[in-house]
């Protein structure tokens, strides 16, 4: 098939989000035989505000138009010379008019757009997620938010690239844990109590108390650091007028009493965190240079699955299936997750991976495979063998096919 392709939210692979799902995609669709042809219009100007769900400055809107009329003259120039078979976008509400969708299926081209926080960010695709042929998303029970706004789903889980993400040899394993993400939701937390329960764990990332000297090739520019964009005013994070909107956010959704309630919540557990940094900063590693050869160093690998479930602070946490549950396991780890009904649909649980469903059950788990190495080995090698075998990104796009009923 010809597939054409929209889902780097920049064309400068620098940013985090320039190469991270053509990374993921790419290698699958050109081993299963499909050609790519990938839009060349920079998403970058409109990912500058794919945070925000709707009510889009006039500025805003100007910038979305521009870029969606040059992917649509993209793909009709495409067309033209040879008949694409599929248009594959990972867009925000942010990134393209959903009306544009109708000139794209008016050439007959069947339209997917994926999308994997549906969960807690699902308003930011929902105007997307109403106009496109199939909304593919990861999360499974994310499907009754697509169903509200009458959108099509398509549930297909993450996958891993085995040439990408594989066992590294010949490097002894240290009697540790090891996690490897950024600071977020109640991670500080479990690890905290891990390390005063006594287990050894490193811990990789950003916000855990290591100070790092940004690259002379970052990509951050005067531009990131201005206080509007578009005609937006820019929140600096921690800042006075940060919190103000967001109690005033909070007022507005659930009323004066309770949005104040809630914004002294996540003050409070704010507070709560800043007191936990002496305690993990002492295991903290910054950034692991190779993901890869981290994995390999250590007895257990841990992932710590929660999301807030509105994404700020103080909501419900959710447990959250992640890239990690099918990256981790690909590299050969003994690979220990929050458990989710989900979670036990990929993997035979106890004998592939292994999951918690609270802190003590994290310490006490993570206190056995590290104590007992025969039976992380056993756990390493199933899981390894289970990811290489169902959990590929080509096994994830055959499904996907399958399910939106399209033929090569």
């Amino acid at each position: 098939m010809r597939i054409f392709t929209a889902v780097r939210h920049s064309t400068n692979s620098s940013y985090f989000y320039g190469g991270l799902w053509s990374s993921n995609f790419y290698p699958a669709l050109q081993k299963l035989g499909h050609e790519i042809i990938e839009s060349q219009t920079d998403l970058l100007p409109s990912s500058k505000f794919m945070q925000i769900a709707d009510n889009f400055t006039s500025q805003e809107l100007e910038v979305r138009s521009q870029i969606t009329q040059k992917i649509i003259d993209e793909v009709k120039q495409a067309h033209r010379h040879s008949p694409i078979d599929l248009f594959l976008s990972y867009f925000y509400n942010s990134h393209f008019d959903p009306a544009g969708f109708e000139e794209i299926h008016k050439l007959g081209i069947p339209t997917v757009n994926f999308y994997c926080n549906s969960i807690y960010q699902f308003e930011l695709v929902s105007q997307i997620s109403a106009k496109v042929n199939f909304s593919w998303h990861a999360e499974k029970l994310a499907r009754e938010n697509y169903l509200k706004v009458g959108a099509n789903p398509v549930w297909v889980q993450m996958g891993a690239d085995p040439d990408v993400y594989h066992p590294v040899e010949n490097i002894n394993r240290q009697p540790k844990a090891c996690f490897v993400g950024q600071r977020y939701a109640d991670r500080d937390r479990l690890l905290a109590n891990l390390i005063t329960n006594q287990i050894p764990v490193d811990i990789y990332g950003s916000g855990w108390g290591v100070t790092v000297t940004p690259s002379k090739n970052s990509s951050k520019s005067q531009e990131e650091v201005k206080t509007e964009y578009l005609g937006r005013k820019l929140q600096i994070p921690g800042s006075l007028n940060s919190y103000a909107q967001t109690a005033w956010v909070f007022m507005q959704n659930e009323g004066a009493i309770a949005g104040l309630k809630r914004t002294i919540r996540q003050l409070n557990y704010r507070s709560q965190s800043r007191q936990l940094d002496s305690i993990i900063a002492k295991s903290a590693y910054g950034f692991a240079e190779s993901i890869t050869e981290t994995f390999a160093k250590y007895q257990v690998i841990l992932n710590l699955s929660n999301v807030w479930s509105d994404g700020r602070p103080s909501s419900k946490l959710i447990p959250h299936v992640r890239l990690r549950d099918f990256e981790a396991p690909m590299c050969r780890t003994c690979y220990l997750t929050g458990y989710t009904d989900e979670i036990a649909e990929f993997y035979e649980i106890g004998k592939e991976i292994d999951t918690y469903s609270s802190p003590e059950e994290l310490v006490d788990k993570t206190r056995f495979y590290i104590n007992h190495p025969d039976e992380a080995e056993k756990l390493r090698q199933a899981g390894y063998q289970r990811a290489l075998r169902d959990h590929t990104w080509e096994c994830r796009f055959e499904q996907l096919f399958k399910e939106i009923q399209l033929k090569a």
